[in-house]
């Protein structure tokens, strides 16, 4: 009895051992699932891309176009607490879209997600290091204004205001606060405004207005203005200006005689030896 209850504990053991050997193989299906979720991931990456970029470009196939001519300009200035600050020195121009320390923006796309609709205060603001949100506005190396600080003694706030001409008094300002043909709010009614030939543009930080009252904001200085007036009509010029061509009257000498050739429509030549040559080049020679 006792070797065959051996017998069995040994057939017994050797059967758990090769359970346990059976257990040990490669998980083929778990390996495979995240091969198959990686693919997936990727494909969802790439597709996800695809989408955004078909849309940017699609954006920017309206003007400003890329490569704009004459670029459009536009008239800004930054205003915080009440007082106008410096205009922004910068070299920066990574979309064509940039300013020269004028209080003018040159609008001149080099790509498409500058241009058309994603032609907005918010890319020019990236393009020269500055920071304009719903919440924060900043020139470059400036002071950090936020949503909430104390200005003018209450809790400041950041505005966009836009006019649609040089010409229009500062009360005819729009403030940008809603989604409308004038600006894009994307990703806010700020940095989403849109850019526009021969307007203006003010982005501030002020204190709300009293229950009942307009915000005031400053517009653009009367040096930028004007400034902004002139650029507009030299760009017209350019562009309705044609070429003109004034025909030339060339004289030739020779050794025995002067030959002074005259052009005119009718194809006239006058010899000094008295040679004329018409239409049908006949010569006449007199010795």
């Amino acid at each position: 009895m006792g070797k065959a209850s051996s017998s069995k504990k040994v057939a017994r053991a050797a059967g758990l051992g090769g359970s346990r050997a059976y257990g040990a193989r490669p998980a083929y299906g778990y390996y495979l699932g995240l091969v198959v979720l990686l693919v997936l991931g990727v494909v969802g990456v790439y597709n996800a891309t695809q989408y955004r970029d078909a849309k940017v470009n699609a954006a920017g196939n309206t003007a400003p176009k890329v490569g704009q001519s004459p670029p459009w300009y536009q008239g800004y200035a930054v205003e915080a607490c009440g007082k106008l600050l410096d205009y922004v020195p910068t070299d920066k121009d990574p979309y064509g879209i940039t300013t020269k320390e004028d209080g003018i923006i040159t609008i001149s796309p080099t790509v498409k997600s500058a241009a058309g609709q994603n032609a907005t205060l918010g890319k020019f603001a990236s393009s020269i290091g500055m920071t304009l949100n719903a919440a924060q506005l900043q020139l470059p190396g400036g002071h950090l204004y936020q949503d909430g600080q104390t200005c003018e003694g209450k809790p400041g706030h950041v505005y966009v205001m836009t006019w649609s001409s040089p010409q229009e008094p500062a009360s005819d300002g729009v403030l940008q606060t809603a989604k409308s043909s004038t600006n894009t709010c994307n990703p806010d009614c700020n940095s989403g405004t849109l850019l526009k030939n021969d307007t203006l543009v003010t982005m501030a930080f002020l204190p709300a207005p009293a229950t009942g009252q307009t915000l005031s904001v400053l517009q653009p200085s009367s040096s930028v203005i004007s400034r902004l007036t002139q650029t507009i009509a030299a760009a017209a010029n350019t562009t309705t200006t044609s070429p003109t061509t004034t025909p030339t009257t060339a004289s030739h000498s020779g050794t025995t005689g002067t030959t002074a050739h005259t052009t005119t429509t009718a194809h006239t030549t006058t010899t000094a030896h008295t040679t004329t040559a018409t239409t049908a080049h006949t010569t006449t020679t007199k010795k």
